[in-house]
């Protein structure tokens, strides 16, 4: 039977979501518990996609075939005791047996925040930036992303991925009293990408870019000028779509 499971996660202590020998991963966590519950020598959770190290979960989406007696609501409670307490299953449903929470998935969503004043509190949850940044240009550089483009200067240079063409529905930020929150919903999405998208707008928005180098390396054009990564701590999965 396929479980659609719904789960919470800070990133803090993670090595990221995939599986790893000897790291801790929100996978290797959620596969040991389920391990353990059921008395089984394997089990493979699949995610809707990896999240780097550092990097938090409203709302990860995975499926998992079991075979058990368990119903969804029992599989929950049953999670959530064996897990730490920066993991949580939000929900577990049975689901049609073709449901994969990677290739059905739609449309996925992620957010950054940006805070300019520190707190000890936030400090693993939003990228505390000292910098003054023009606010304009961080939406002008948004708004460029909209569409199908090339992210391939925009994603992680050892990726093994090929295809680097994605699909961007949505590109925004929006601006309070202290703090900056950046959403981009997107087909899908390469590994560091939305890190580099924020990092490298902050550094237009600092006028250590221009527009024009930003959008020549979202267009793969020839440039000395590279893309700036933004940190981990600030990147949470938001949500992920399916029609369901």
């Amino acid at each position: 039977m396929n479980y659609k499971l719904e789960i919470i996660y800070d990133g803090t202590d993670f090595f990221g979501w995939q599986s790893q020998k000897n790291q801790r991963t929100v996978q290797g966590d959620i596969e040991s518990a389920l391990k353990n519950i059921l008395k089984i020598d394997s089990v493979n959770v699949i995610g809707s996609g990896r999240t780097d190290s550092g990097v938090h979960a409203n709302a990860q989406i995975a499926n998992v075939f079991l075979e058990t007696r368990m119903s969804s609501v029992q599989i929950m409670k049953a999670l959530n005791r064996k897990l730490s307490n920066d993991v949580f299953i939000k929900d577990c449903m049975l689901v049609d047996e073709k449901f994969n929470a990677r290739f059905s998935a739609k449309k996925r969503e992620y957010l950054y925040y940006i805070t300019d004043t520190y707190s000890p509190i936030n400090r693993q949850y939003s990228w505390n930036c000292k910098w003054k940044f023009d606010k304009n240009k961080l939406r002008e550089c948004a708004a460029m992303l909209i569409g199908e483009n090339d992210f391939t200067l925009f994603s992680k240079a050892s990726s093994e991925t090929k295809n680097k063409i994605c699909c961007i529905y949505e590109s925004s930020w929006n601006f309070e009293s202290d703090i900056s929150i950046y959403r981009i919903s997107g087909n899908r999405f390469l590994q560091h990408m939305v890190r580099l998208l924020v990092g490298t707008m902050i550094e237009v928005g600092r006028n250590r870019l221009s527009l024009i180098d930003f959008q020549n390396i979202l267009k793969c054009k020839d440039t000395n000028t590279y893309a700036v990564r933004a940190p981990s701590l600030g990147l949470f999965l938001n949500r992920i779509h399916y029609d369901l």
